[in-house]
């Protein structure tokens, strides 16, 4: 990892969380001190809870799966000789983001996280809304024209901007399932992303508003590297700007491709993914096609990325972004 001192660290969101996925890194007396950490501030053993197969379904162990995971691989690395320029989250994961760059402290975001994912549990009844990915060419340009023509059949917004051929919307489902037709129309494809809660639109404005204090209560760092937070997708060291960023993000856009384009422009020359699985790697590579990127799953050396097929971030059947 001595070499990579340019490059950008990316973490991704729920859409890459497996069963034990931080069981590789528990190796590492670094890595394990971050897991120990959570442990004692959730009250039990997390990372057996997170093997266990039916934490699958629950909101509340993916979310803090992935952030811990997240951090815990980016300290690994970081005592390995890993110093980037630049990090971003994608997500539930831009938490994981602060907490790595050092603007957040660990603690105050797995109680954050935990009280999050329990308000979205609870946030929405069960079919009554979720999210759809537009995948095609000219993604952004049919996601827009279905957002517009479909006003009146509910709330329909544009989630995440993912990249050129990645759009996600959130939505009510008769808005999403009329968005279908317009999307097929245009010869792109609708996936939908099952149990994956509207966020990133006003749908959960609700939940935004609960979160509001906790936020508010956050005691924020200058980071030691800069952020890219996903309402705006520009890097920054202040902590003001990140913290009035973190209060919108659960209702704006997550802004990847933008934020795919700032990681360069701040000087990586290289991409790093902390994950189980290649996610945002995949959708970094639609918008810059010869940066290295690669992945570390474990305290090992990194593995690059193959070139990809278009990438969804956030498909994984039982999980959602959020």
């Amino acid at each position: 990892m001595t070499g990579l001192r340019e490059a950008a660290v990316v973490l991704p969101g729920e859409s890459g969380v497996r069963p034990g996925m931080v069981d590789v890194w528990l190796a590492d007396p670094v890595a394990a001190a971050v897991v120990d950490e959570t442990s004692e501030v959730v009250g039990r053993d997390v990372a057996a809870w997170w093997r266990d197969p039916a934490a699958a379904a629950d909101p509340v162990a993916t979310h803090l799966e992935v952030v811990v995971t997240g951090i815990a691989g980016y300290r690994s690395l970081a005592a390995r000789g890993l110093a980037p320029v630049v990090v971003a989250g994608h997500g539930i994961g831009e938490y994981a983001a602060l907490v790595a760059a050092g603007a957040l402290e660990l603690t105050q975001v797995v109680e954050l996280v935990h009280w999050r994912a329990e308000l979205l549990a609870h946030a929405t009844r069960p079919g009554r809304a979720g999210a759809a990915a537009v995948v095609g060419p000219g993604a952004g340009d049919v996601a827009r024209a279905a957002v517009d023509e479909l006003s009146d059949a509910g709330p329909l917004r544009i989630a995440c901007c993912d990249a050129p051929g990645q759009v996600v919307l959130a939505g009510t489902s008769e808005a999403l399932t009329r968005a279908r037709a317009v999307v097929e129309a245009a010869g792109l494809v609708l996936v939908p992303l099952p149990g994956r809660a509207p966020c990133h639109s006003p749908l959960v404005q609700p939940v935004a508003d609960h979160l509001a204090a906790a936020l508010a209560d956050l005691d924020w760092s200058v980071p030691a590297v800069c952020v890219v937070p996903n309402v705006d997708g520009e890097p920054t060291l202040d902590p003001d700007r990140l913290a009035t960023r973190l209060r919108h993000h659960l209702t704006s856009p997550v802004q990847w491709e933008a934020t795919s384009r700032s990681l360069v422009a701040a000087g990586a020359t290289a991409v790093v993914e902390i994950g189980a699985v290649p996610v945002l790697g995949r959708l970094v590579r639609q918008v810059h096609p010869d940066l290295p990127i690669s992945l570390a799953a474990g305290p090992g050396a990194s593995v690059p990325t193959d070139p990809p097929e278009l990438a969804l971030a956030g498909t994984v059947p039982t999980r959602g972004e959020r």
